[in-house]
């Protein structure tokens, strides 16, 4: 199950009604610590956005024929000199 915006802001009003009627200063400050939680989880959390989908990119052509080799060469070998 995903958790959407909505249901974080809904949380983030019921800690605060809930910090709004806290009387000890601990208690109102476990309140504010959850909302600040809530609204962290929030600004990290960006919506991922689909990359744009572009032409898709050609492979190259290998070319089947051997390479040709240049006057005076004795073979395939690197080693053939």
């Amino acid at each position: 199950m995903a958790i959407t915006t909505e249901m974080l802001l809904e949380k983030m009003e019921q800690e605060l009604a809930k910090a709004k009627q806290a009387m000890p200063a601990e208690q109102l400050r476990e309140h504010i610590y959850a909302v600040k939680a809530l609204c962290e989880v929030l600004l990290e959390s960006q919506p991922e956005q689909p990359l744009p989908a572009g032409p898709p990119v050609p492979k190259p052509v290998l070319n089947p024929e051997p390479l040709k080799t240049e006057d005076g060469a004795n073979g395939d070998s690197i080693f053939d000199f």
